[in-house]
């Protein structure tokens, strides 16, 4: 499992959808130069090599642009390389997951901070109907998010002093996650790939929401 929309990222080896060891490490947005040799580490660590790998599960944000890249082109290239299956999750999808006993069935509204003064978000649920995306990832001014807060919803995430009221004024609530998103991702990843829904490693992308700031407009 690979997560890198941050600059906290992490990884895992799983087995059955449950990370059984995890590295994660603080990073200047130098994603291109560690997460390789971080993989070998693990599997080091592990007793294993890359032909033990049997599916590569990796976060496809929102998040950093460098970061993201660097995540999904390696996580493609390895599923690809050994042609084993890929699952690529949404970071807001990890986060809301990360939370699901907080949430006992409620609506979970997963945040993201996604500078210049915006924020994405996306709603899931967990209920007797499984595990499902009620609101797809979306990008806009933090108000159209407060307005959306119901009684009930579980908000996480990047939670400012601004959502925190509106969380409050809503009747909502909040809670945190209490583990690295990496581990989510183990779970959320091996549930895909049980399901036969895999991603086609040469179509895979990072979801971004919105254009870079630089380049054309």
């Amino acid at each position: 499992a690979i997560e890198c929309a941050s600059d906290e990222p992490g990884i895992a080896l799983a087995a059955g959808g449950v990370a059984a060891l995890t590295l994660t490490w603080a990073t200047q947005r130098n994603h291109s130069i560690e997460l390789l040799p971080n993989i070998e580490r693990m599997l080091d660590e592990a007793g294993r090599t890359k032909a033990d790998i049997e599916a590569v599960f990796v976060d496809t944000g929102p998040g950093g642009y460098a970061a993201l890249r660097v995540g999904v082109s390696i996580a493609k290239a390895i599923a690809h390389a050994l042609g084993v299956p890929l699952a690529g999750i949404g970071r807001l999808e990890l986060d809301a997951y990360s939370v699901v006993p907080d949430a006992a069935g409620r609506r979970i509204i997963a945040v993201h901070r996604a500078g210049r003064g915006e924020a994405a978000w996306a709603a899931y649920r967990t209920d007797g109907a499984g595990w499902r995306e009620e609101a797809p990832p979306r990008i806009g001014k933090p108000e159209a998010l407060h307005q959306a807060l119901i009684p009930g919803d579980v908000v996480t995430g990047d939670i400012d002093d601004a959502l925190a009221e509106a969380v409050q004024r809503a009747g909502a609530s909040m809670a945190s996650a209490p583990q690295h998103r990496v581990v989510a991702l183990s779970a959320l990843g091996h549930r895909r790939i049980e399901d036969g829904r895999a991603d086609d490693p040469t179509a895979l992308v990072p979801l971004y929401l919105r254009a870079p700031a630089i380049g054309p407009q």
